[in-house]
């Protein structure tokens, strides 16, 4: 009678080889098992899970990988010396990989690596998958080994690296074996590169292919990895020789992390020799180890990349870190990462956007609250505690301003006050900083944006607060378009939105996205997950007459088209960076011929005649971005500005100290408007800024505008003074009339007129003192909180208590117009709510004609 086996020992032949079938049971519980490990480990990676989950998850894997040990001591394949043998080699690669995972989920408790990088973990994925392939590399073609020998090489490189990145923790490790056996994991990546040499051994002994294709693979590995550090160090090397030279040029108006930013290439490995240490980890990784959570100048995830890792060990940046962080803002979406934090906000998550919108349609004004609710998703108890900090920065629409501000405290909605910025800002340092109370505060940002900050987060309940923002809808081609109001801050990537839109007026070709529907009372309603790309148009009507009085003054808003003036243009100066396209700048090369032409190069204004164009221009197109000198102007009224730009690119306050900030503040300080012309396309914030602050004679348009513009000597006049305001892509002007007699109740239009005036005359007004820190002008301010938008010198804040705000002198004005609202925003009634209105009038006449009627008789 046969001996019966069991069925994790049943082996079959497979061409006489004496290789285990791949149907082996051991087999597939291993793989069952990695399957599950793997699966359950990447449906976590989109929960945020506290500590004590992570704990949990951790486990489970280890459990899966100690079940796969228990199977394969009962197989008789687990020992120090019978893993390694060729008979259970695939077996013991399974056991790696589980172990390997379950080292990755350990990894979130204790922190050993950082997050890895995308390719990294895809680099892990293949490798595990390789290592895997050979169970069956006997029944594959030739080519397939081919490829699995160099991959296999690829993958001893990685993981030679991961063994050595991993040694300093091999003495803790060592002791950690005592605790249930945790600390083996520290070893996983070694005892995985000893698999890839067993394989490597056992697979070169058959004969089936030589290892000059495992040499391929980590040929071609270390191969990348230098050139990687080859051009690391150069650029490096060019940043250092940057800085270093740059006190040979005293005469320079920039700071040198102006020049770096302008040349430096724009692409992931800058991204990664900025972000060193920042970011990326370095082998200088212990160097900012701290042992309180602490505010960092970057606030964005930690990774590993071994990439950044290797390349630092050879060539350190040694430009600081507050340098790195500017010129990352000039061309890196990251401005909000930059800011700077009182508290950490690591574990926040945004769960649930409203955006409630009254479009009124015949006024071509937008009023938008958006509610957002914070939760904090921290895990155990630190005993520093978990309560966090919440900042957002909002992008605005262009032209857009703040009106509102509510944070909900114990439940009820608390509205904020208007006041400084000074007081704002040290209210709430004081209060968050040192007393760790409750506030909110919402302060005016360049570039269009306002940032916001919400504290305590705390994980016992979600925060919620509003932002409500006023704005001037775009017009183009006869259609009026709503940009959605987008948000950098806690991830939102899992949380819905709910958006309700009201047409005030009615709406033609209405162009809604997703599938929104009616409610009873005529409001569109749709909830989808939050897109940071929503917008919507409608057919554009004429501006119907409107009125809006408070305070002695009526403001009305009608449709604006800006007045051709002469002009004599005998200067042109080009402002050329990478933004420009090629053709662009050929198109301007004929203006040589007629006018004189200025670019500055390296901070100098240089003449360009047919002889050094090709030459300068391709110098200046290869810019990240271009601050125009606007000082070095001499003849500002015949000369004329040609610009293009990026809305990433530096702010004014950025290099506020500078010499080059100077001459601009004096030059502007002189109220000397610049003619200047902006070709299709974004607008650099630092110009924009300047528009905004009305230094320029600022328009836009083609090429063939501008060259008819010069050729019929004319250009856009821009007429603004303290009785009327221009909104500029609404093609629309505010204007303010004094009428101390208006008549109550003949208003037509919302108070939101009044706001967008005042908070684009305080630009006008605020002019170059934007510089100063400390610039309070105090009727600015009241004009702001009269109006209550957030501007440079105004902010809005809410406070635990009404003590907190005697503390700090905060309080409302007399008579102003408190936060926008939905209810108090003066809507335009719709074509039956004015039937109703004149049925209900002509009613009570009738009925006081009837009583006098019986009273005369």
């Amino acid at each position: 009678m046969e001996k019966l086996q069991s069925p994790f020992t049943q082996t079959d032949a497979i061409h006489s080889t004496g290789e285990e079938t791949p149907n082996s049971m051991i087999y597939i519980v291993g793989y069952a098992l990695l399957s599950i490990s793997f699966c359950l480990y990447v449906t976590f990676a989109f929960f945020n899970l506290d500590e004590g989950e992570h704990v949990s998850t951790f486990v489970v894997h280890y459990l899966l990988a100690l079940v796969y040990v228990v199977l394969l001591i009962t197989d008789h394949s687990y020992g120090i010396t019978k893993s390694w043998r060729k008979e259970n080699i695939h077996k013991t690669v399974i056991l790696l990989n589980l172990f390997l995972i379950s080292a990755y989920a350990l990894n979130r408790v204790f922190t050993v690596f950082q997050d890895s990088t995308d390719w990294l973990c895809a680099y892990l994925i293949i490798a595990s998958i390789t290592t895997l392939s050979y169970r069956f590399f006997h029944v594959l073609p030739r080519w397939v080994n081919r490829l699995q020998q160099v991959l296999l090489g690829s993958t001893i490189v990685l993981y030679i690296y991961l063994s050595i990145f991993v040694s300093y923790i091999y003495g803790v490790g060592t002791i950690g074996i005592l605790f249930l056996g945790i600390g083996m994991h520290a070893f996983v990546p070694l005892t995985v590169c000893i698999a890839c040499f067993c394989l490597l051994r056992f697979s070169l002994r058959n004969g089936k292919i030589q290892y000059h294709a495992v040499v391929v693979g980590i040929v071609a590995t270390l191969a990348y990895v230098t050139s990687f550090v080859i051009e690391w160090s150069t650029r490096v090397t060019r940043i250092e020789t940057l800085a270093n030279q740059s006190v040979m040029y005293p005469e320079m108006e920039l700071p040198v992390w102006v020049t770096i930013g302008q040349s430096q290439k724009n692409d992931w490995i800058s991204q990664r020799i900025l972000k060193s240490d920042l970011v990326y980890t370095t082998h200088n990784r212990f160097a900012d180890w701290r042992f309180m959570p602490s505010s960092s100048s970057w606030s964005e995830v930690k990774k590993h990349d071994p990439l950044v890792y290797v390349a630092s060990i050879f060539d350190p940046i040694s430009v600081s870190k507050d340098d790195r962080v500017k010129i990352l803002q000039s061309f890196h979406n990251g401005r909000h990462q930059a800011q700077e934090r009182l508290w950490s906000g690591d574990n926040l998550t945004t769960s649930y956007i409203v955006s409630d919108v009254d479009i009124y349609t015949d006024l071509r004004l937008a009023y938008t609250e958006k509610y957002l609710n914070i939760r904090n998703n921290a895990g155990g108890d630190h005993w520093w505690g978990n309560t966090e900090e919440a900042i957002y920065t909002f992008q605005l629409p262009e032209g857009s301003v703040v009106t509102s501000l509510s944070l909900w405290i114990n439940g009820a909605e608390q509205k904020g006050i208007l006041t400084s910025k000074q007081k704002a800002v040290k209210a709430y340092k004081t209060i968050v900083g040192v007393e760790a109370r409750d506030p909110s505060v919402i302060h005016w940002q360049e570039g269009n944006t306002v940032s916001v900050r919400i504290f305590p987060c705390t994980k016992d309940e979600e925060r919620k607060f509003k932002i409500g923002i006023t704005s001037p809808l775009r017009l183009q081609e006869g259609k009026v378009y709503y940009e959605g109001i987008t948000f950098r801050g806690p991830n939102p990537s899992g949380a819905k939105e709910t958006h309700r839109i009201r047409f005030i007026g009615g709406a033609k070709d209405v162009d809604l996205p997703g599938d929104f529907m009616k409610d009873k009372k005529g409001d569109y309603i749709f909830e989808q997950s939050y897109d940071p790309d929503f917008a919507f148009s409608y057919k554009a009507v004429p501006v119907k007459d409107n009125r809006f009085s408070f305070n002695g003054y009526t403001y009305s808003l009608a449709a604006h088209e800006p007045k051709l003036q002469p002009v004599t243009i005998k200067n042109i100066y080009l402002d050329i960076n990478n933004s420009w396209s090629r053709d662009e700048i050929d198109a301007l090369s004929a203006l040589s011929n007629e006018y004189t032409l200025y670019a500055c190069v390296d901070q100098e204004m240089m003449s360009i005649n047919t002889d050094n164009w090709k030459d300068l221009t391709r110098a200046l197109h290869e810019q990240n971005f271009s601050l125009f000198p606007f000082h070095r102007v001499k003849d500002i009224e015949h000369s004329l500005v040609i610009t293009k730009g990026k809305a990433l690119s530096p702010h004014l306050r950025d290099f506020k100290d500078s010499k080059f900030a100077q001459g601009v503040r004096k030059f502007f300080a002189a109220r000397k408007k610049i003619k200047v012309y902006n070709l299709e396309g974004d607008v650099s914030t630092y110009v924009s800024s300047f528009r905004e602050l009305r230094g320029l004679e600022f328009t836009e348009g083609s090429i063939n505008t501008l060259l008819n513009h010069l050729g019929n000597k004319t250009f856009p006049l821009t007429e603004e003074s303290d009785e009327r305001i221009i909104l500029h892509d609404a093609h629309m002007i505010i204007r303010k009339v004094k009428d101390e007699n208006a008549p109550a109740g003949e208003d037509n239009a919302p108070d939101h007129l009044a706001r967008l005036f005042a908070y684009n005359n305080i630009m006008r007004n605020i002019g170059s003192d934007y510089f100063e820190d400390d610039y309070i002008d105090e009727t600015l301010v009241e004009e702001a909180a009269t109006a209550y938008v957030v501007s440079p010198v105004s902010s809005l804040i809410v406070l635990e208590t009404q003590e907190d705000y005697k503390r700090f002198g905060i309080h409302d004005i007399d008579n102003s117009l408190l936060n926008a609202s939905k209810n108090s925003s003066g809507a335009v009634p719709e074509p039956h709510e004015w039937m109703l209105i004149i049925l209900f009038l002509t009613f009570i006449a009738y009925t006081i004609y009837r009583s006098k009627l019986r009273l005369a008789q």
